[in-house]
């Protein structure tokens, strides 16, 4: 209210109404934009190891596209940090650059999503980041470092609600870390019940370290790593 100039809730409500670009503010200022390249030590050497590995053992074996949703991506370093694990298992497996392998990162912030297709990120933003892979990932600039085409073409960005319908399915593995702290527990239920609609028998699912899976819907899944909270859904 106080930035709109606004005297009172109702006059607020009226613009918010009226006004398209303030509904944006309003959820940009409510959102939790907190993410950062390779965050928590191990989790995406766990990643690696334990999802993109297999998924790509099984798409060399049966082909089909490889398919990983980055749920609640805000600025974008956690989704390009999941390509550039999935590029260097490529690399590892010496597999072709040019597989067809997308990564979708989600969230519901505007903002947060013009930031992250931009891709250009401050030298204390990269700050974990190796340097043999700031090297061969980014281009570096005056005073930044932005993502490369290599990593561009793998990923996209849309504007999505956990708390609604997904608008995709069967995905090979869905990464949603760190997002279901901040929903009560009924909301937490249901975008978890949204999460698994959305991903294919077999697919993963990787939580942040922190997070459970509560519900009904947590029978459907089997933990394979604890520590890292990498489950399996089970038909």
């Amino acid at each position: 209210m106080g930035r709109s100039s606004m005297p009172d809730v109702g006059s607020y409500v009226d613009l918010l109404i009226h006004d398209d670009a303030e509904t944006t503010e309003l959820i940009s200022a409510l959102s939790i934009n907190v993410t950062e390249f390779f965050r928590d030590d191990g989790a995406f050497e766990a990643l690696s190891e334990k999802i993109i590995r297999p998924l790509l053992r099984s798409k060399r074996e049966t082909g089909g596209i490889l398919r990983i949703w980055s749920a609640g991506c805000a600025t974008g370093q956690e989704t390009y940090t999941i390509a550039i694990c999935l590029n260097e298992e490529m690399r590892r497996a010496n597999m072709p650059e040019d597989m067809v392998a997308s990564i979708t990162g989600t969230d519901i912030s505007a903002s947060a999503l013009a930031f992250a297709r931009k891709g250009d990120y401050s030298e204390l933003q990269v700050k974990n980041v190796p340097a043999y892979l700031l090297k061969r990932y980014f281009i570096k600039n005056e005073s930044s470092y932005e993502i490369n085409d290599l990593l561009r073409k793998r990923v996209r960005f849309m504007k999505e609600d956990l708390m609604e319908t997904p608008k995709s399915k069967f995905f090979d593995a869905i990464i949603c870390r760190n997002v279901l702290i901040y929903f009560s527990r009924p909301s937490h239920d249901e975008v978890i019940e949204n999460l698994h609609e959305s991903l294919r028998s077999g697919g993963f699912l990787m939580l942040g370290r922190t997070e459970a899976l509560m519900g009904r819907v947590r029978t459907s899944f089997e933990m394979i790593d604890p520590e890292n909270r990498i489950f399996v859904k089970v038909s």
